[in-house]
Order: structure tokens, then sequence, then C-alpha cells
């Protein structure tokens, strides 16, 4: 499909599944032939995946096959509870791999950006054959207390409280604090994840009364074979740099490109250069 021809309804698509993941009904979006790669969004309100990577699903359809895949309680993806004994990045890397069960795919590199970066690192403890390569941003390290930031972070904080009461305004803040320069985002942008928002409070109200227990996986980061590039703003308020820093201490074969002048969002801020970056990487290792 032709990068001018792309757009989210024309690529929508959906797939149940099955037993590894509860029966989930996933929504994605496909575009291009190729290598799988999925793209896993944050846990913002309103996000997708189509929202968090529409600067660079073009480029990489051209030589990729792009799953962008919403992960469960986002977007059009089933709702879900995260029960007691469960947490939301094991749920997600579950879903991850039916989906993979559901295309009929083997294997796949995957791109997460911060909440997606903890469901990928997820998968690849699991499922550590299903996994090609690995690209993190801004993503959790899976475990492990702050040395030098605040926790909860500034712009966690702030998400919370947008979850709690969403509107235009608070989108704006919001935005303000995950982008390192927020002016860039228009106010359709904010009015598109506010309506994606308050239009699907279901979603909003299952995270309410979900477990928010987060899982420890920094004893089993070292396993992961994966080749693994780690992306991280210098300015993020959200996930703080020094996560992407114990992530290439732990993972053997991990490099990092840590960016000035941009916040919790690589992919969107510095487009052109993730896009090369990354389609380097994913080419050649």
């Amino acid at each position: 499909m032709a990068t001018a021809t792309l757009t989210e309804a024309a690529t929508s698509k959906y797939a149940e599944t099955g037993a590894v993941s509860n029966n989930i009904r996933v929504h994605y979006n496909e575009a291009g032939t190729g290598d799988p790669v999925i793209f896993l969004h944050g846990s913002g309100p309103g996000a997708s995946s189509w929202s968090n990577f529409a600067r660079n699903v073009g480029v990489f359809s051209e030589r990729y096959r792009c799953l962008l895949m919403d992960q469960p309680g986002y977007s059009k993806t089933d709702t879900v509870v995260i029960g007691p004994g469960e947490t939301r990045s094991q749920v997600n890397g579950n879903a991850v791999v039916g989906l993979m069960d559901a295309l009929g795919l083997e294997k796949a590199s995957m791109v997460g950006n911060s909440m997606g970066g903890a469901t990928a690192l997820n998968v690849a403890v699991d499922f550590p054959d299903r996994v090609d390569k690995l690209v993190l941003m801004g993503s959790g390290s899976g475990g492990g207390a702050n040395i030098f930031s605040q926790s909860p972070t500034e712009g966690s904080k702030v998400l919370s409280e947008v979850f709690d009461d969403p509107s235009v305004a608070g989108f704006r803040k919001l935005i303000n604090i995950m982008l390192y320069d927020g002016s860039q985002v228009p106010d359709e942008v904010l009015e598109q994840r506010y309506q994606a928002t308050v239009g699907n409070m279901a979603h909003v109200d299952a995270r309410a009364k979900s477990n928010t227990a987060m899982r420890d996986i920094s004893a089993q980061i070292p396993g992961i074979a994966a080749p693994t590039l780690i992306v991280h703003g210098l300015q993020d308020r959200v996930v703080p740099f020094e996560n992407s820093l114990r992530l290439l201490a732990a993972i053997p074969n991990s490099r990092l490109v840590a960016f000035q002048q941009c916040g919790h969002w690589a992919q969107y801020e510095h487009a052109e250069e993730f896009n090369r970056i990354v389609l380097d990487f994913l080419d050649n290792n």
C-alpha cells in the first residue's frame, strides 16, 4: 500500500486472540508487506497505536509488514479489567502473542513506546522465541526503584489526572509535559484524543477498577537475547532516562540512542531521524 493512501480507516482490522489472552478481540491497523513489525502504544488516555505512530507507519510500511496494535482496554480493542494476581504488562503481552497466533506469525519485531515498551519486554521474557528484534522508546525498565528521579513522575501524575477528569484543557497540559515542545501538536489532535477518551468510558471505568501492581521482571531481563535498540528523550518527564540506562546495562545485545530537546515521544518529535535510525537497526541486526 502506498504511503499516500494510508489512513486509519483503510488499514483497520480485528482479530480474535484465542485462549492465550482470554479471547480478547484486538483491533489493529495493517500496512505494508515483508517481515512483521508490531507497534505498541503508550498508556495515555485516548491512546492508540495509530495515533502514536502516524508519523512513522508510512515509511516503515514501504519495507515491513506494519501491525499497529491497540492494547487491551484502549481504542477499539476489548475493554479489560486487570484482576488480582494479574498485571497490565503481562495481560498486554499475552494479547500480543494472541494476535501473532491469530495471524500465523511465528516471530515479529516490536516497537514499543512507554507502556508498549513494557509490553514488548514481557513478551521477550515470557515468549522469547516469538521476538525477532526489540525497539524500546521511553520504556519502563521492568522493575526496580528510581534512584535519581521522583516516583510517580510529574508526567504520570498528570496522565492520571486526565484519565480521572478528561478535558481538552487537560490534554493540552498533558501534551506539554509529554513533549519537549507541545506547541507542535495542534488543538484538533487534542480534541481527537479527548473524544476518543470520553467516547469509550468503559475503558476508563475498567482502568479505575483494575489492579495497578507492576510486574517486576528485572531478574529476567538479562536473559533477553533479541537485538535491542533503546531510544529515550533526555527531557522525558514521564519515564526517567535512568530507566533506559538500566535496560542498556541489563540487556546483553543492546544499544542506546538519546535525543536532546526531546520528551516522551521521540517517534513524534524527531520522526525523520527516528525513522532512519530504527529502520537501519531493523535492516541490519
